[in-house]
């Protein structure tokens, strides 16, 4: 162990020791008078004592200065005051561990992932409530527990004597019971010392069950997209084949070929044109927000009516609206509309009889709710439930037959909930659809504090 003071002072000190010694060798053979002898060595002891006690103070200071403690000593002075310092420093050290335990106590606490503390017998010495509830067991319940018994999972223990052979990091994917699909989990030796072993391990679990579902999301939205572009695609390049190799053909073959291409490569445009519209509608409110205005919504069912009263009038449907009078709300209007011509489109491609009805009313929860109401075939559990789906038809041949994106209904779900409002549908087999946007209040903008009055100013 080395030594806590200065090498020279140490030496200092042995030699005050050993002339100490001397004096009192003196003394016992008259070399000196006795009491001389005896002055010479209280002074000695007096001054190695001295010394030892100031190496002492000053390293205390050095190591209270190195732990950040308010490091002056009271010297020269009692040692009443030196005990009130080392109460105080100790007490301020205290209260600081006590702190920062605290602050790890609150991080380990609120981590999304769980996290596991084991000894050598693998027996759990700490558990975040993450790592509690993937294992199904309640906070706190698990400290001191076998990790066979806590998990019950023979994967978790083989990957932690994989860990303790090798004295390094592994990984595996293992299902845990409280997680629906694979769980990620990392085990982390902790070494006691250098030349320690790796006998204490650290568990991480990551649930993966959102990232999976992201992931085959992501899967099916590519296949969706592919089958879409390619559909129109293929029928393009076969016209465009057949237009070229024919150097002479009929001409209403010719032209019908044309109209082919041209209805095809609009509908290419129109599913670019939708997707790039739903980018812009997930960016723009995630980033800054959407403007809201206050607008009377009659007007804009209105112009929504407007919009649609061709494809209407086309498949022989009525459209009713009921606004109530004078009814204001905080929307952004284009958008609004926007939503509403898509669920009114929506309507007219599957309803079989009309009319299709626009009623707006205020909840008695003080949102504003729009529903679409059709008369048309309804929808099955199955299919309502993914109805806001990108490129989910619940009738696949008749959407694709009459140029539908299958993505009018998801952009009407980024509308409202840009609004920070919900969509969602009301059906049944056989008893059409209602759709129903819930918008809330927009929220009160801060009103800017009043200037205090001035004084008057005193009169001369």
């Amino acid at each position: 162990m080395p030594c806590p003071f200065p090498t020279r002072r140490v030496f200092f000190i042995y030699g005050l020791f050993f002339l100490s010694l001397v004096l009192v060798a003196a003394a016992l053979f008259h070399v000196f008078p006795l009491w001389i002898a005896s002055f010479l060595l209280a002074v000695l002891l007096f001054g190695a004592f001295f010394l030892y006690q100031r190496s002492l103070r000053r390293h205390i200071q050095k190591l209270a200065g190195e732990a950040g403690i308010d490091h002056t000593l009271p010297f020269p002075g009692p040692s009443k005051a030196l005990e009130d310092w080392t109460r105080q420093s100790v007490a301020t050290a205290s209260r600081k561990l006590e702190e920062e335990r605290d602050l790890f106590d609150s991080l380990f606490d609120i981590l999304q992932d769980g996290i596991l503390f084991l000894d050598g017998e693998n027996r759990i010495l700490r558990a975040n409530a993450a790592a509690a509830f993937m294992l199904n067991h309640e906070p706190g319940s698990m400290v001191g527990l076998p990790l066979a018994d806590a998990a019950k999972q023979e994967a978790l223990t083989d990957l932690t004597d994989k860990i303790r052979a090798t004295c390094a990091c592994q990984t595996a994917e293992i299902y845990l019971p409280s997680i629906p699909g694979p769980g990620h989990v990392v085990g982390i030796p902790l070494r006691a010392g250098k030349d320690a072993g790796c006998a204490n391990l650290m568990l991480v679990l990551r649930d993966l069950t959102r990232l999976r579902r992201l992931e085959s999301a992501g899967e099916e939205y590519a296949t969706n997209v592919s089958h879409e572009l390619k559909t129109p695609l293929t029928l393009i390049l076969g016209y465009t084949e057949t237009l070229l190799s024919h150097g002479e053909m009929d001409s209403e073959f010719h032209k019908r070929s044309l109209l082919t291409i041209e209805r095809h490569t609009r509908r290419i445009i129109r599913i670019i044109d939708d997707l790039l519209r739903l980018a812009w509608l997930r960016n723009e409110a995630g980033a800054v927000g959407i403007s809201r205005a206050p607008v009377a919504v009659a007007t804009v069912i209105d112009e929504a009516v407007v919009l649609c009263r061709e494809w209407a009038r086309a498949a022989g449907i009525a459209i009713e609206p009921h606004v109530p009078d004078g009814l204001i709300w905080h929307l952004n209007s284009g958008l609004i509309e926007e939503a509403i011509v898509n669920l009114v489109k929506n309507a007219i491609l599957y309803a079989l009889v009309g009319p299709i009805e626009i009623r707006v009313r205020v909840l008695d929860s003080g949102r504003l709710e729009i529903a679409v109401a059709d008369r048309g075939p309804g929808l099955k559990p199955e299919d309502a439930a993914r109805i806001f789906d990108r490129f989910y038809r619940a009738d696949k041949s008749r959407s694709r037959a009459l140029g539908g994106s299958g993505l009018g209904l998801p952009i009407v779900q980024q509308i409202v909930e840009a609004h920070q409002g919900t969509a969602r549908v009301e059906t049944a087999p056989g008893e059409g659809c209602t759709f129903l946007l819930e918008i809330p209040p927009a929220p009160a903008e801060p009103t800017p504090a009043e200037p205090a009055p001035a004084e008057p100013a005193p009169v001369a």
